[in-house]
């Protein structure tokens, strides 16, 4: 079957067969079109190939938003380590040295007066202990622990978002560059078929109307055209952005293999990505951190014990002891709120409850959106093979005629449109397979598979 550059030897032939010199000429010009496509673009076509895998692996390293979410985690892995440290002592040293500015004397009575002195001073040192508190404070390690749980699954999903962003970019440009080809070699048929019916009506041998309706198709090839090397040219940008490099840097794109692999046997799969999917994860943590909140708020109904060891040092006061130390056991409780405290744990269970029923809520997001991303896969893959079908009878028309090329009742119009028949049905496939990789990153995407 002549297909391609195999077909360059057939049209030559029907080039030579023709008995119209406009015919002639035109077929000509597009086999010169034919020998010289691809030429456009050429520093970007000549430029190193930036493949799938190397551009979300630069999209990650290079990600803003990735790197804040980043220090999202290492600020609550620092709170950790904050929360932990209130189960140790707590060292309080204080320095008490007034002046006094109006003379003081000590009266003792038969035995006299003794003079104070002006300045003196006290040296204070305390350790507090908590003991009952170290139930709270764990109660709080937790939930440092939970927030910081929540950042690292955020990350995750802003990692899965920055790949899904990638790919959709690249995918876009794929599907734009296949399309510029066959939709330059459509342009140029257009115009030679537009030359062609010029001449026809010119014969009286073609209506008016004809190469009014070539013309308007010709227009609208060049707009095609013009609406694809914008895209391009747009997408290239955001991928180059979105990778951290200068936005006009060239670069080639990769092809895409065309076998197309098996999906996943969605009953098996689901309990499994509900296991691993960011959204799910931080929604089953926020339950938990509900939990800890509602705990922690229950604990401020009893009381708080503490130990404290506290030290003074004398500086210059006589009649008090040099040194006084003293050990305390410190207690601190409110019987009496008001009904302040049961209200505030109503409020937490409450809490509790909103996170557990957006949890269900979440699983059942998930679910659905699963199985609609596997049915647009396999829709995707049906309009592969419809595509391919199609491909393959435009390509049987053509071969047809060019095995009718002889005959007087083949005119170059109709094997012009036959070519460009076969050119629009190619460009309808890739585009077909390019519906389908970017449905198979939707798919990935909501099965939260790690790059």
């Amino acid at each position: 079957m002549p297909t391609g550059s195999k077909l360059r030897p057939c049209i030559l032939a029907v080039v030579r067969a023709r008995r119209h010199s406009g015919a002639q000429a035109g077929l000509l010009l597009t086999l010169a079109f034919l020998l010289t496509a691809g030429i456009a673009n050429r520093a970007w076509a000549q430029a190193p190939t930036l493949r799938l895998d190397d551009a979300v692996r630069l999209a990650l390293a290079n990600n803003r938003s990735l790197a804040l979410a980043a220090q999202d985690v290492e600020k609550a892995d620092t709170a950790v380590a904050v929360a932990k440290i209130a189960r140790l002592p707590r060292f309080g040293v204080s320095l008490l040295a007034p002046v006094v500015l109006t003379h003081l004397d000590l009266r003792l009575g038969p035995l006299g007066t003794l003079d104070l002195p002006a300045s003196f001073g006290l040296a204070i040192g305390t350790i507090a202990q908590p003991i009952s508190q170290l139930y709270d404070i764990g109660l709080g390690v937790k939930a440092s622990e939970l927030n910081k749980d929540i950042a690292a699954e955020r990350l995750r999903g802003a990692r899965q978002a920055a790949v899904d962003q990638i790919k959709r970019a690249y995918y876009g440009c794929l599907r734009a560059e296949s399309g510029l080809i066959p939709s330059r070699e459509a342009l140029t048929l257009f115009k030679e078929v537009e030359g062609l019916m010029a001449n026809l009506v010119g014969e009286r041998v073609a209506l008016e109307a004809d190469r009014l309706d070539v013309r308007a198709r010709r227009a609208q090839q060049e707009h095609d055209i013009l609406v694809l090397e914008n895209a391009l040219a747009t997408g290239r940008e955001q991928i180059n952005v979105a990778l951290g490099r200068d936005p006009g840097t060239p670069f080639s794109l990769e092809t895409l293999p065309v076998a197309i692999p098996a999906e996943a046997d969605m009953p098996a799969v689901l309990s499994v990505v509900l296991d691993r999917r960011p959204d799910v994860r931080e929604a089953r943590i926020t339950i938990d951190l509900a939990k800890t909140d509602w705990r922690l708020k229950k604990a401020e109904q009893y009381p708080h014990v503490s130990a404290l060891f506290g030290y003074i040092g004398n500086i210059n006061m006589p009649l008090l002891p040099g040194n006084i130390a003293s050990a305390v056991i410190q207690a601190s409780w409110e019987p009496f709120d008001w009904g302040r405290k049961g209200r505030e744990l109503a409020a937490k269970q409450v809490a509790m409850q909103q996170a557990q029923t957006q949890l269900r809520q979440v699983e059942a997001t998930v679910a659905v959106d699963l199985k609609a991303r596997a049915r647009a896969l396999t829709e995707a893959r049906s309009l592969v093979s419809v595509a391919e079908l199609t491909v393959t009878a435009a390509r049987e028309r053509l071969r047809v005629m060019l095995e009718r090329r002889n005959e007087d009742a083949i005119l170059a119009k109709d094997l012009l449109q036959a070519q460009v028949a076969v050119a629009e049905a190619v460009h309808k496939h890739q585009a077909a397979l390019l519906t389908y990789w970017e449905a198979r990153a939707d798919f990935e995407k909501a099965m939260a598979i790690e790059p």
